[in-house]
């Protein structure tokens, strides 16, 4: 399977375009995940970092509920 992908990209003319676009496109996808990270406020992290602490408390209250 990797011979054939090899002696395809190979042969190929035009391989340099291929490569351009994907870059491109890994690039878009990096900045829109960065911008998506950093739009959020502080006070939905917060919220999302309490999740496990929360779930421990229930679960430690269930455990003393018979």
């Amino acid at each position: 399977m990797i011979s054939f992908f090899k002696q395809y990209f190979t042969g190929e003319k035009n391989i340099g375009i291929f490569q351009s676009v994907m870059l491109i496109l890994f690039l878009l996808s990096f900045v829109f995940l960065i911008f998506f990270v950093f739009s959020k406020s502080k006070k939905y992290y917060h919220q999302i970092s309490l999740i496990p602490l929360e779930l421990e408390k229930e679960k430690k209250r269930k455990d003393y509920e018979i």
